[in-house]
Formats: structure tokens, C-alpha cells, sequence
């Protein structure tokens, strides 16, 4: 099955979990997630010289929210969204799998799931809360 966004996240190699395709500052180590051309913003190193890296998709929640109105057609509510801490330091939103609001500080791991689409099935980046 097609991830939905490759540019994203790929496959972690381990059951139905995913990684985050990240670029680093050879010199400062900064992360910039996700993956551009334009290179890393916050110390301006264009991408040519940026190296390529995955982030373990593990981290934490900051805040979480339940969005109940679909924003686009075909979104499925309701649908939890999270600010989330992943352990490298990047601080990103994603989507969590089920539909309780996680409390803050609740660990999560980034995992690939089936998701309908136009044109068939795909494989999306969701967050699960770790046991």
C-alpha cells in the first residue's frame, strides 16, 4: 500500500510504525521538520548541504483538541489533533488515533494506518499513545 505523504514519513521497519524525514545542520546539529528544498530556516543551511535524517515519531503531547466540524470534504470527525514534543526536540501538530483527549505529557508514537482515499487505500502518519 502507497504512503500518503512520502515526503513526510516513511516505514520504521518495526510492525506499523513510521519515522519522520527531518533535514539537519552538519555544523549545529539544528533539525527542521519536515524536509524542504529551501533547507533549514532557522540557520539558514541550504538543503544541499543539510543532512538527511530520521526522527523516531516518539515524543509527547503538549496540548490536545478534538475537532468536531469537518474542515475539508471527506474529513472524518470527530478527529484529535495534537501539539506534540517529539524526543529529538522538534515540536510539531499531528493526528491522533482514537477519540479521548490525551493529557499533556502522555507519551505517543508515530504509526502508519490504512486510510481511505479517492483512488484507494493509503497509509497515513497517526499518533498512538504508547503503553
Amino acid at each position: 500500500m502507497d504512503l500518503r505523504d512520502p515526503t513526510l514519513y516513511a516505514p520504521s521497519g518495526a510492525g506499523d510504525g513510521a519515522v519522520l524525514l527531518a533535514l539537519r545542520d552538519p555544523a549545529t546539529g539544528t533539525l527542521a521538520f519536515p524536509r524542504t528544498p529551501h533547507g533549514i530556516g532557522g540557520s539558514g543551511t541550504p538543503a544541499e548541504m543539510a543532512e538527511p535524517v530520521e526522527l523516531s515519531g516518539r515524543g509527547e503531547v503538549i496540548i490536545c483538541v478534538t475537532i468536531h466540524q469537518p474542515l475539508s470534504p471527506g474529513m472524518k470527525v470527530p478527529l484529535l489533533v495534537a501539539r506534540l514534543r517529539l524526543e529529538e526536540g522538534v515540536v510539531l501538530d499531528g493526528v491522533l488515533e482514537g477519540t479521548e483527549e490525551p493529557a499533556p505529557g502522555t507519551r505517543v508514537q508515530a504509526v502508519l494506518v490504512p486510510e481511505e482515499r479517492e483512488g484507494g487505500p493509503v497509509l497515513a502518519c497517526r499518533f498512538r499513545v504508547a503503553s
